[in-house]
């Protein structure tokens, strides 16, 4: 792809930070799962949806979108997003990957009603979302599988996995519309060096 004569590079990890918009969109359409992370009480769904003081929290506290956990005492529920086994695809030129979701939860708050438990109930919230959402690539998510994760003796959960395929598709709004002037300006240096 060329923007003002300059052949932008082929790489599938450009299309990571617009699949993560694309997936926090979603998270955010979803009252269940914020009320799942934020609230910690067995009647977390049944609690009043988020206001907007507590979206910024769920966002800087209990959603991950780099893979490292603060633990700082206040017993939290956490939904990490990472971007992983990045292979090559089809086509040389791309790289599929798996979108992973961690899910942690201390186990004091596994426990919801009617023998719910927290982590199965977030991830059925997330796959219900995500499974065949279409991303930046050229296919749909696939769901690949599940782990249990734990942590340490208080913290485990779940890790959902699903296939993203990318294409040439991926490259129709690379890079980020807001820094494509100084991307291009970056990549022209590089390319003369």
């Amino acid at each position: 792809m060329k923007i003002n004569g300059v052949n932008l590079p082929k790489s599938s990890f450009l299309s990571v930070e617009k699949d993560l918009e694309i997936i926090v969109k979603h998270l955010c359409k979803n009252e269940r799962l914020k009320r799942l992370l934020y609230y910690t009480t067995k009647d977390a769904i049944d609690k009043p949806d988020l206001n907007d003081e507590q979206m910024i929290q769920l966002f800087n506290k209990n959603i991950k979108l780099i893979p490292k956990l603060y633990v700082d005492g206040s017993v939290l529920n956490y939904l990490i997003i990472n971007f992983d086994n990045f292979t090559q695809s089809g086509n040389p030129e791309f790289r599929d990957n798996i979108v992973e979701f961690d899910i942690i939860c201390h186990f004091d708050q596994w426990h919801l009603k009617d023998y719910q438990l927290r982590p199965y109930r977030i991830a059925a919230e997330i796959d219900s979302m995500i499974d065949k959402t279409h991303l930046t690539g050229i296919g749909k998510l696939e769901f690949l599988g599940a782990n249990q994760i734990i942590l340490t003796d208080e913290y485990a959960g779940l890790c959902l996995m699903y296939q993203a395929v990318h294409g040439e598709e991926d490259k129709k709004f690379m890079p980020n519309p807001n820094d494509e002037e100084r991307f291009i300006e970056d990549f022209k240096k590089r390319t003369e060096e």
